[in-house]
């Protein structure tokens, strides 16, 4: 060889070898100009149309990767790389099954090729062939076992097997196997922000919510503008009961990142969630302003509905329901909303049943009675989101803790994912516990399939953590509601109702399905605080004015209940009102509140609005500053009705035409107190009207309040659970 020529080709090897440093540092279009003059050359063409096909996958130009990979192959089909990038272009290319045959060429030519073994455990994993992805991970990392994608790949498998089997009916909980492999993973590549994510991922199906938000958290310090990681570190702090810190991220991540239509939404739900209702309703707009979708819709109608716009809520609900194909998630907070808004039941059941249409047909058939044998107990499941401090808690608990323990099994499924005292206290009452939160509908009908409950009792209908959607495939031969939602579900998967004979008398619409069970006396059994601050006068006796209140939610306070309020405080000269709510520190709802009242003859001076309060206590402490409850309407108040009775405060509520405007006289009934409750408006202003004008009165009542309240049906949870006990047997024996 002449030296000229000599020295050309070493050139040009070094050309070579010049272009593979540029591709390992990323610099492939660089590389590609060195690899261009080298194509020419027969002794080194082979070599540059590998290397030319790795630089054009780097600058995805999978046509160019193809070429010059097929090409490398027909030169040399015997070098392990060659086919190994022909895999990878193919794989670019779409065409998995190529792809496979490729990878497969590579490691029968280099059998300890472990970056060929995860490339085609990869393509497996995408065709669910999980099991011999599994094998190919786990020979990879025998070779190497600091290959990292191998231990992430491992574990993503090994999570898509777990869920696979849950959808096949295994309900267990999730292989700690799997999550072991990711952990192994992420340390083997601590920077790598994806690997974090998925770990979290990973952690959250594990409903190790602490640890996911710190896996998320992780990813977001090493990529700030990733979205899924802020989204995913919200659902594990929401998970946790960690709302204001939700919030707060989603703001840090906005404050930083251009705007994102579901972080701004996500942002919105968390602020409606902590009563931030002006603040969410600003995020929510801005969400749809950017992704005119109906889940954003949904949102706004959400904030709405806290901010006493209920027309508008409607509107909006409505809107997106039928944007969105009237899929049967998009229905729960519209039925909701129904209730604060309609006095006739005959539209609530009419949009409660079209829900229920939308439904998917059972598609498994209902599992069958079993025969109890020589007195064998009942077994009852009670699903709720609500097993801690929460209206529904104030209500179970005497039922939990007075079942007759030799009859009935009761086993209860908490759908929320963090606890508190009261949790605790309930877990007493119960033979089982489960914390079902994050598991699929699959597998928890599977775990209840499993349990053999006889007769499954929905505690939540279409609030917050539902599993009523569940209810539609029946898990148990009877399926009841109950407690948590003022009407029908609309689900025909359930088979009953309870209910009481003030509530529903028989003068309400039916459903083929939910037929009304009714409780002899009250649906309600009230357990009280038990640090509940002492009773104390009137304060009337000492201010020398009636002081008229109301602690409901503030979509309860309707129009028509404003209307109310105003005609008894006409009625009542010098009276004051008092409301509290969790969003009246809302300036839009204040000024609403204000400026209706002001319509009505109420100047501001005679009203006094409240925020929500940090404690129990302060929240109870309050009613020592209302002489005279005023119930809302069509909705009317529970929780708040039976706590203003046990501070020794007379509530008047107004009688209507459907479930939500029965509770108070449900309640009222219970206690004897029939005599405030009315069936029009006129009557509402009277009875309010008769107990202001008589202190004595309400003096007496006050100080003997809780001895009556303790005699009566509504605190009695040993009979209540019996005639419970007897509806249950019932509806077994009516199934039957």
């Amino acid at each position: 060889m002449s030296k000229s020529r000599k020295a050309t080709a070493q050139r040009l090897n070094a050309n070579l070898v010049e272009a593979q440093r540029l591709l390992a540092s990323g610099r492939h279009v660089f590389a590609n100009a060195l690899l261009e003059p080298l194509l020419d050359e027969s002794s080194l063409r082979p070599e540059a149309l590998y290397l030319s096909a790795v630089a054009a996958l780097m600058g995805k130009r999978i046509e160019s990767a193809l070429h010059c990979a097929h090409e490398a192959v027909a030169s040399n089909p015997e070098d392990a790389r060659y086919a190994f990038v022909l895999g990878r272009s193919l794989k670019a290319a779409g065409d998995r099954a190529g792809a496979a045959l490729a990878y497969r060429r590579a490691i029968e030519l280099q059998p300890s090729h472990a970056e060929a073994m995860v490339s085609l455990g990869i393509v497996l994993k995408d065709q669910e062939q999980l099991e011999e992805a599994i094998a190919l991970y786990d020979r990879a990392l025998a070779i190497d076992p600091r290959l990292s994608a191998a231990h992430a790949n491992r574990a993503h498998a090994l999570a898509l097997r777990a869920e696979r089997r849950a959808k096949e009916g295994f309900d267990q909980e999730p292989d700690e196997e799997f999550l072991e492999a990711q952990g192994r993973a992420v340390s083997l590549d601590l920077k790598n922000p994806q690997l974090h994510r998925n770990y979290g991922v990973l952690l959250l199906q594990a409903r190790r919510h602490g640890e996911a938000a710190a896996a998320f958290n992780t990813a977001l310090t090493l990529d700030p503008t990733d979205v899924e990681s802020c989204l995913r570190l919200g659902d594990a702090l929401q998970d946790l009961g960690a709302v204001m810190l939700e919030a707060e991220g989603y703001r840090k991540w906005l404050s930083a990142n251009p705007p994102n239509p579901q972080v701004m939404c996500a942002l919105a739900g968390a602020l409606a969630r902590l009563g931030e209702a002006d603040e969410a309703l600003v995020w929510a707009e801005k969400s749809t302003a950017l992704n005119p979708d109906p889940l954003t819709d949904l949102q706004v109608a959400n904030v709405l509905q806290q901010l006493r716009r209920l027309p508008e809520a409607m509107e909006r609900g409505r809107r997106a329901i039928d944007a969105g194909g009237r899929l049967p998630g998009m229905y729960p907070s519209y039925l909701l909303s129904a209730n604060y808004f309609h006095e006739d039941p005959s539209p609530l059941f009419e949009v409660h049943a079209e829900f229920g249409s939308q439904l998917p047909a059972e598609t498994a058939a209902r599992p069958p009675r079993r025969t109890r044998v020589g007195g064998e107990r009942l077994r009852i499941g009670y699903v709720s989101g609500d097993f801690l401090r929460h209206s529904v808690a104030y209500f179970i608990e005497a039922l939990l803790a007075n079942h007759d323990h030799t009859r009935f099994e009761v086993v209860c499924y908490q759908n929320n994912a963090h606890s508190d005292e009261v949790t605790q206290r309930l877990k007493g009452h119960a033979e089982r516990w489960m914390v079902c939160a994050g598991l699929s509908e699959n597998a928890l009908r599977s775990r209840i399939l499993a349990d053999g409950i006889d007769v499954l009792v929905d505690l939540s209908g279409h609030t917050a953590h539902s599993r009523l959607m569940m209810f539609a495939t029946p898990c148990a031969p009877v399926q009841i509601c109950y407690l948590g939602y003022p009407t029908v579900s609309g689900v025909p998967g359930i088979d009953f109702r309870i209910t009481d004979n003030v509530i529903d008398p028989g003068d309400l619409p039916t459903f083929a399905s939910e037929a009304p069970l009714r409780l002899p006396r009250t649906m309600f059994c009230f357990t009280p605080d038990a640090a509940a601050p002492p009773l104390a006068a009137p304060p009337a006796l000492a201010q020398g004015f009636i002081t008229f209140g109301s602690f409901n939610n503030i979509a309860k306070v309707t129009d028509h209940t404003l209307e109310l309020w105003a005609s008894v405080m006409r009625a009542v000269p010098g009276s004051r009102l008092l409301l509290k709510a969790g969003t009246m520190a809302q300036a839009s709802n204040r000024a609403s509140v204000e400026s209706f009242m002001a319509a009505q003859g109420i100047t501001p001076d005679r009203l006094t609005l409240i925020a929500r309060t940090t404690s129990t206590d302060s929240h109870l402490a309050i009613y020592q500053q209302v002489d005279i409850a005023l119930d809302t309407f069509p909705y009317n108040g529970a929780t708040t009705t039976c706590e203003a009775l046990w501070m020794g405060v007379p509530v008047v509520s107004l009688r209507g035409g459907t479930h939500a405007s029965r509770m108070g006289a449900s309640i009222l009934s219970a206690i004897g107190r029939a005599d405030w409750v009315a069936n029009n408006d006129a009557g509402y202003v009277d009875r309010a009207v008769e107990l202001a004008v008589d202190l004595p009165r309400l003096a007496a009542w006050r100080a003997a309040s809780r001895d009556r309240l303790r005699a009566g049906p509504l605190l009695d949870g040993r009979q209540f659970t019996r005639d419970f006990e007897v509806l249950l047997e019932q509806a077994w024996q009516r199934e039957g």
